[in-house]
């Protein structure tokens, strides 16, 4: 139980951060991605800002709860599926460095997933 309630503890603090970086600097991030879209980075970061508070309420108070552990897990795999398919595909017009930066963060959550995942099973 120790090992899910780290990484899931990790999980929402990077999910804020992020969502936060989002908010505050969309602008530079759109030039940094080569995107023309005002929205895209707040809305993306508002989200999760609220899936970061899920997460943190999860491990915090119901961290037995294999059913929200599990949705969690699968949300994270399917944000790296997402995020594989935009940079396979080429489905928008991202910057080398944008698609770079996705990559990266689809291992990192790739690799909480994993380990939420494992010790969901294991512990739970």
């Amino acid at each position: 139980m120790k090992e899910l309630k780290k990484y899931l503890t990790i999980n929402a603090i990077f999910s804020a951060i992020n969502g936060l970086t989002m908010l505050l600097f969309s602008s530079n991030l759109n030039k940094l991605f080569n995107i023309d879209n005002a929205y895209v980075f707040p809305v993306i970061g508002g989200n999760l800002l609220f899936f970061a508070a899920f997460v943190w309420f999860v491990f915090s108070r119901q961290l037995k709860n294999k059913i929200l552990v599990t949705t969690i897990t699968t949300l994270d795999a399917l944000w790296v599926l997402g995020s594989f398919a935009i940079v396979v595909f080429s489905l928008f017009d991202i910057s080398k460095t944008g698609n770079i930066l996705i990559i990266v963060v689809a291992i990192w959550i790739a690799f909480l997933a994993y380990k939420q995942f494992i010790n969901t099973r294991s512990k739970i």
